[in-house]
Parts: structure tokens; C-alpha cells; sequence
């Protein structure tokens, strides 16, 4: 059965990376990824991410890092953006794997890591640049390695490299991992820390003295105590919105028989009176549920780690009845099935009839803008940005809420700097006045603010492209 999962697993990711690059970044998290990646590549600065030209500083520097680096090896283009994505993916199911297997069985792991795969948030998760599969990777292995008795060093780094995808979000594989932790000796925790410390206190003590506030209020003020203390940016969803997005994202009989799953362990617990190594996927699930439930600032795919845990109840209790020689055969046949479902669902997500997805009309945009001369893009954002801008509560900002203009694969596309307008009248005095503008955006609603000096090249729906007479040249 081992041999069967890593196969199913290889097959898997081999599904993800078809047509990988075939759809654009899409806004709002792959645009920015992608741009960060592209500008470490052209500027050789690893330290300091930026984004459009600018610090950036919301994370750690991990995921520019894995942009940069797909980019170098498959080309500035969509699929280097996501090249690691799908590689993530498949060390999260092999970890999930051997972790059912230390806790159940071989059948138990098989059966989880079928489940997980086929989950429809971690399938997404596996085909975007994002950073939720890479700390839900870095989650499992911190799990798997404590699991399988690794030495504290390799333990140290995962956990590290967990914060360095995240920032503090990543202590959350330290804070799952406590039920394993506590039983450690207190020498292997005091080198397990110190080794995390050395893979994280580089940078950020790098990033504090280069950057001062500059740095801590993005990274800690803005996107931890404010995230989990203000409902930002409209983010206003009730207090049950996970358990909701869980029912429909997952079924109704997936719950079920995650919470029979549940209710089987707890059962077992009580008989052997000990707290064995199953309290972990109690754990597990509870503290992701309750942090991010807890939090004010609510997005659908925070929520992410607590699949694992979710899938591992579900095989904990198809598992449970292979008694005898008989009942394992007949598990055995229904995991291998659910491994071919696992497979079978990846093809159906992928479609590969599916054309690539056309550019959004701002983008399509920004991509024949790339092709004229000049660096400076003005862009008019749209009257529905201006708007929330404006009915936007303070209290609910943060100094990035209007940074990337609604659009911030505008940059990725054009190649250029975009400079995001709010206010028409700066917009149109800035176009007057600044020679270093060359380009221009706007939707039809505001083309009469663009002065006659710029010339349109570009249309696509309701958005009009425009570039400086005096720089009306193809590159």
C-alpha cells in the first residue's frame, strides 16, 4: 500500500503542474507574489522585498524567494510564479501520509492523504502562488518529524522556515505541535529553539535595523494585531463564517464522518485512560478552528489547516473497522478506490480542455501598455475603489488597504511602475505636470480626465488605455 500512495502522490502532482501557467495571476495575492519574485530577480535584493518599486514588508521575504526562484529556472511568466506550488502540495500529502501511518496504520495514512488531496481549498491551494500550502506544508512536517523521532535541528528548521513563509502566523506549527512537544525532553526543545531561532533571527533582525517602523508596523502592527483585533477592509463576516465556509466547502458528509471520527477516538481514549498520541487531531483541529475564529479579519482560505486534521479523523474511522483479515481487504480496496477518486477529481479540476482564462479587461489592458515606451503607469482606479475608500471606517485600514488600487497585477502585466490615483484632480494635475508619466488607465466612465496630450492605443471593456504623444512608440 506504501508503494501505491507515494505513486498516487507522484501522480498528483504530476496533474498539478499541467496547464499551471495556462490562466493569469489573478488578483489579489498572485499578482503580488509574482511581482515581488520578479523584482528580487531584476534587482538582485533578496533581503528587502518590494513590490512595484516600494518596500514591502507584510511577510517575511520566503515567498518572493520561491517566486524568484521558479522565475529564474521556467521564465517571468505565470508558470514560474507558481512552479513550487504543486511540489508543496505533494510533501503535504507524503507528511500526511506518515503521520496516519504513525497514528493508525498504513491504511489510515492512505486514506487521509486520498481525502486531503481531493479537498477542493488544498486542490486550489496546490495550483496558486500562495503562502497558506506553504506554511500548511511546513505544519505537517513539523508534525511528521516530531512523529518519526527526527533530531531536533531538522525540527528547529521546519518550525523556522514555517515563520519565514507566514511571519508570526508560522508559530502556529509550534502551537499544533505542543501535544508532541511537551514529551520532548528539555534539552531537545532548548536546541529545537535555537536552531528555529537561527533559520528566522537573520532576516528579521536585518529587516528591524534596516527598516525600523517600516518594517514592524506592517509586519506585526497591521498584519498580526490588527488583523486579529479589527474586521479590515469589509471583512465583516460572522462569527460562525468558518464552520459555515466548512459545511459547504467540505459537505455535510464529510463533517459527519469527521465528527464520527472524532467521537471514535475520544472513545478509545477514555477506555486506555491515557492521553495517547490521537489527542493530536483533536488538537489540531481546535486550534486553528478557535484562533482564526476568534479573529476579527476573516478570509476563507486561513482556514486551510485544519484539513489535515479533518481528513486524518475521516481515515482514523474508515480504518477502525479492519479488524480482522477479512475487513482489511475490503478497507484496503475502498482506500486504493479512494485514491483513484483522489486522482480522478485532480483531472476533473484541472480540465485540460479548458482554454487559458481571458485577462480581465484591466489587465488586458496593462499587457498592450507593456509593449510602449516608458516606466510610469497612471491609473484612475475605478469608481467603485474610490468609493470604498471613501465609506471605508479608518479603524478598519491598514496602510496597505489601497496600496495595489484594486488591480495590483497591473504591475505584473505592464511591466512598469503603476502609480494608483484616488483623487481625479491630483490625477489630472499629475498628468499635466510630471513628465515621467507616460502611460495611462482609466475606465470609459473617467476618459474625459485624461488630457488631450495622451493619446488611447488600448481598449478592453470598460477600460481605456493611453500612452504620452511625445512617447508614442512601440518598445
Amino acid at each position: 500500500m506504501k508503494k501505491v500512495v507515494i505513486i498516487a502522490i507522484f501522480l498528483f502532482v504530476s496533474l498539478m503542474y499541467f496547464g499551471l501557467g495556462r490562466d493569469y495571476l489573478f488578483d489579489w495575492d498572485e499578482g503580488i507574489y509574482g511581482t515581488i519574485g520578479r523584482e528580487m530577480v531584476t534587482t538582485g535584493n533578496l533581503l528587502t522585498p518590494t513590490w512595484n518599486g516600494n518596500l514591502w514588508l507584510e511577510k517575511p521575504p520566503m515567498i518572493g524567494w520561491v517566486s524568484a526562484l521558479g522565475i529564474t529556472l521556467a521564465g517571468d511568466n505565470e508558470l514560474g510564479v507558481r512552479l513550487f506550488m504543486p511540489l508543496f502540495a505533494g510533501l503535504t500529502l507524503y507528511a500526511i501520509f506518515r503521520i496516519g501511518q504513525k497514528l493508525g496504520g498504513t491504511l489510515m495514512g492512505s486514506a487521509s492523504a486520498a481525502l486531503l488531496g481531493y479537498f477542493n481549498l488544498f486542490l486550489s491551494r496546490a495550483r496558486a502562488s500562495n503562502t497558506d500550502g506553504m506554511l500548511l506544508a511546513a505544519i505537517a512536517w513539523t508534525l511528521w518529524l516530531l512523529l518519526s523521532g527526527a533530531p531536533a535541528w531538522l525540527i528547529g528548521i521546519v518550525m523556522g522556515l514555517a515563520i519565514m513563509v507566514k511571519g508570526p502566523a508560522g508559530l502556529l506549527a509550534i502551537l499544533i505541535a505542543i501535544p508532541l512537544l511537551i514529551k520532548k525532553p528539555k534539552k531537545f526543545l532548548l536546541q529545537a529553539i535555537g536552531y528555529m531561532l537561527l533559520a528566522v533571527l537573520p532576516w528579521h533582525l536585518y529587516a528591524l535595523v534596516a527598516h525600523g517602523w517600516s518594517f514592524i508596523t506592517p509586519y506585526l502592527m497591521e498584519q498580526v494585531i490588527r488583523r486579529a483585533t479589527v474586521p479590515i477592509e469589509f471583512h465583516t463576516e460572522s462569527r460562525w463564517f468558518y464552520l459555515n465556509f466548512l459545511t459547504h466547502d467540505l459537505g455535510l458528509g464529510v463533517g459527519i464522518v469527521s465528527l464520527l471520527g472524532y467521537a471514535t477516538m475520544f472513545k478509545n481514549w477514555l477506555s486506555k485512560k491515557s492521553l495517547d498520541k490521537n489527542f493530536l487531531l483533536a488538537w489540531w483541529l481546535a486550534i486553528p478552528l478557535i484562533i482564526f475564529t476568534l479573529a476579527k479579519t476573516r478570509l476563507s482560505w486561513y482556514i486551510l489547516p485544519v484539513y489535515p486534521a479533518i481528513a486524518l479523523s475521516c481515515g482514523y474511522l474508515i480504518t477502525s473497522f479492519a479488524k480482522d483479515k477479512k475487513s482489511k481487504t475490503l478497507i484496503s480496496i475502498l482506500v486504493v478506490g479512494m485514491l483513484f477518486q483522489m486522482l480522478y477529481h485532480a483531472f476533473s479540476y484541472i480540465n485540460f480542455g479548458k482554454n487559458p482564462t481571458p485577462y480581465s479587461d484591466s489587465i488586458q489592458v496593462a499587457n498592450e501598455l507593456s509593449q510602449y515606451h516608458g516606466g510610469t503607469i497612471a491609473m484612475l482606479v475605478s469608481e467603485s475603489e474610490r468609493i470604498a475608500q471613501a465609506i471605508l471606517p479608518r479603524d478598519q485600514t491598514i496602510s496597505s488597504s489601497f496600496r495595489y488600487g484594486g488591480a495590483p497585477s497591473i504591475v505584473w502585466y505592464s511591466h512598469k511602475h503603476v502609480q494608483y490615483y484616488y483623487d481625479y484632480d491630483v490625477f489630472k494635475a499629475d498628468l499635466l505636470d510630471n513628465p515621467n508619466i507616460d502611460s495611462v488607465i482609466v475606465t470609459i466612465a473617467d476618459q474625459n480626465k485624461v488630457p488631450p496630450s495622451f493619446t488611447q492605443v488600448s481598449q478592453s471593456g470598460n477600460y481605456l488605455g493611453y500612452v504620452r504623444e511625445d512617447s508614442y512608440a512601440l518598445r
